[in-house]
């Protein structure tokens, strides 16, 4: 099993050991989404009352305000990424084929997480389990089993997924 100390062996400055699991393995694709350094804030306007999904309400008197989506979904610009998701492992989760993952590497990811994650070189978006000295990456569907990680399995936790962009059919 591997050790859940191991697992979060991170430091916030993003500096890299050969102990850590958030080592940058060489079996990495070189197509790895880019971070936000130097992308322009986007302002989209947003109704100051919620939408209602039940009864209807009354309407509030309407003052327009801007929604930063940076500011609602981006922490640390430096660390964050986007990737697509290809897939329906993670239906449970709300997160479905075609939506697009917003990743945090700043995050230190703990139990519970969703986070993308390299198995033997393999990216996946899994949920991580870690309890007592069991780690796995649960999938948020009964038809996809569970990754138990053994000793002899290379694990890299890559980001923790706080956020994500869903375009629907129109």
């Amino acid at each position: 099993m591997v050790d859940r100390n191991t697992v979060l062996n991170y430091s916030n400055s993003m500096s890299l050991n050969s102990q850590s699991l958030f080592q940058i393995p060489s079996c990495l694709p070189a197509d790895l989404p880019l971070a936000l350094t130097n992308a322009a804030l986007r302002f989209v306007p947003i109704d100051p009352g919620s939408v209602s999904a039940g009864f209807p309400s009354p309407a509030a008197d309407y003052e327009e305000k801007r929604l930063d989506i940076h500011e609602y979904l981006i922490r640390n610009p430096v660390a964050t990424f986007f990737f697509p998701v290809k897939g329906r492992s993670m239906e449970g989760a709300e997160i479905f084929d075609g939506d697009v993952l917003v990743v945090d590497r700043s995050i230190t990811p703990t139990h519970g997480h969703i986070v993308i994650a390299f198995v033997n070189g393999e990216r996946l978006v899994k949920r991580l389990h870690m309890r007592g000295k069991r780690v796995a990456l649960i999938a948020e569907n009964p038809d996809y089993p569970s990754i138990e990680i053994q000793e002899e399995m290379e694990l890299v936790i890559w980001g923790v997924v706080v956020g994500k962009f869903k375009r629907l059919v129109v």
